[in-house]
């Protein structure tokens, strides 16, 4: 537990110091952004609770195909999609992420992280934080569409990230500039969402403690499923 309360305070310490470092443009379009994916209601269209996860065929850093069904197959499945390695709210995710994955491991759930990035962006991103995350391309986007957490990015924003160096063209190997929103999914083995959490904010991520205590409670009810059926 006090391993959770730590990474707990270190994602908001973190949040909170980057937050503090903005520059007055940093903040303006920080700002731009969040309104405009509060005002299109991005969020809504993600997966609810309840909800039949879309199942998907994705590579790793090193080209190998993971099936959702297969992750799925022995425990919970714990879906989370980040925007990229350029965004510190996210490698903050990661660390903290990566701080947890024994307990995942213990508790015989499979984590994955996804984003849009491609090419050998996810290999020198993995490398240089120095993850044992299993990392997946989203390639062309397809699984954000299907969870329903991608929106193509604003043309203010657009000009911003350019300015700054951004080409996410050629970052996700597409012409469209899209992004997911930050967005956590705690999936059963039968493919049935069991938690949900999307975030328009792109620098409020749900705690690490929080997936692992919907992770506890999903193993735990799977296990009693199981051995009610062997009586």
């Amino acid at each position: 537990m006090n391993i959770e309360l730590n990474l707990t305070k270190t994602l908001n310490q973190v949040r909170s110091k980057l937050l503090a470092g903005f520059s007055d443009t940093d903040r303006e379009a920080y700002t731009h952004l969040v309104e405009f994916l509060r005002k299109t209601d991005v969020a809504s269209g993600a997966l609810q609770v309840g909800d039949t996860a879309p199942d998907f065929l994705l590579p790793d850093v090193h080209g190998r195909l993971h099936s959702s069904e297969h992750l799925r197959g022995k425990g919970p499945l714990v879906v989370s999609f980040y925007r990229g390695g350029w965004c510190p709210f996210c490698n903050a995710e990661l660390r903290a992420l990566q701080a947890i994955k024994a307990e995942f491991d213990s508790l015989k759930a499979n984590l994955v992280v996804l984003s849009p990035e491609t090419r050998d962006l996810p290999r020198q991103l993995k490398r240089q934080l120095n993850l044992d995350l299993t990392m997946l391309a989203d390639v062309d986007h397809a699984v954000a569409i299907s969870y329903g957490v991608l929106f193509r990015i604003p043309d203010e924003t657009k000009a911003y990230y350019a300015w700054q160096g951004y080409d996410f063209g050629r970052r996700h190997g597409s012409t469209e500039w899209m992004l997911p929103i930050p967005a956590t999914f705690v999936i059963d083995q039968g493919g049935v969402v069991r938690s949900a959490f999307a975030e328009p904010d792109f620098t409020i991520r749900q705690e690490p403690s929080d997936i692992l205590n919907k992770v506890r409670q999903l193993a735990r009810s799977q296990a009693g499923d199981a051995s009610a059926s062997d009586e």
